[in-house]
């Protein structure tokens, strides 16, 4: 099992739910899109960190790195605070500067929160909202970031920093090809890609 292939899968699958997000413009289903879109980022930062991890399982045999792999990523778990500080560790700068970034009237790091919160609150009742979290000011009235473009913005940046980090060491053009036979048929993919990928990392999709 080599990190190529595995940065890929990730990757992919990764695509695959922020496009889904994407395409669901119904905002009765707002909450399912933005759990897609929370899924396509968390999917997004285990390729970069298991592409990171190649030690760890590229040596074993297929079975044995394939349970490997499942492992590393159950003990990722969902903790998008961790991930984000393991690969600003081990060299990816743009995590600094993404958490500084203002989102809409967010800030990085507030949507670092907003993120780690939603993966629960866009699919169960919870006692306490994020959006406690934003009150605007003494109204009694919050802002909700699950609610906001800021938050996609903030999802698309960090996905695109992970994707060009990988770009130095992995050639996705079969990827890029196989995403786009798959979905090209669809109105909104081309204004999908156009919203989606920083002038740095695209090419032909």
């Amino acid at each position: 099992m080599n990190r190529q292939r595995v940065a890929k899968t990730w990757v992919y699958r990764g695509l695959c739910d922020l496009y889904f997000g994407f395409n669901s413009e119904d905002v009765a289903f707002e909450d399912n899109a933005r759990f897609s879109e929370i899924m396509g980022l968390e999917k997004f930062l285990k390729a970069a960190l298991l592409f990171h991890r190649h030690q760890e399982y590229e040596a074993l045999t297929e079975p044995e790195a394939k349970s490997k792999l499942d492992n590393l990523a159950k003990d990722l778990g969902h903790d998008f605070k961790g991930m984000m500080k393991e690969l600003s560790a081990i060299g990816l700068n743009d995590i600094d500067r993404i958490k500084k970034t203002d989102f809409d009237g967010y800030s990085g790091s507030g949507l670092v929160r907003a993120v780690t919160a939603g993966y629960m609150e866009t699919r169960y009742p919870v006692p306490a909202p994020i959006s406690d979290a934003f009150p605007i000011g003494k109204t009694g009235f919050t802002h909700d970031p699950l609610s906001s473009s800021g938050i996609t913005k903030f999802i698309y940046a960090v996905c695109n920093a992970c994707f060009h980090m990988l770009s130095a060491h992995v050639d996705f053009a079969d990827l890029r090809k196989q995403f786009r036979e798959h979905f090209e048929h669809r109105e909104s993919f081309g204004r999908f890609n156009n919203l989606f990928w920083e002038p740095r990392c695209r090419q032909d999709l």
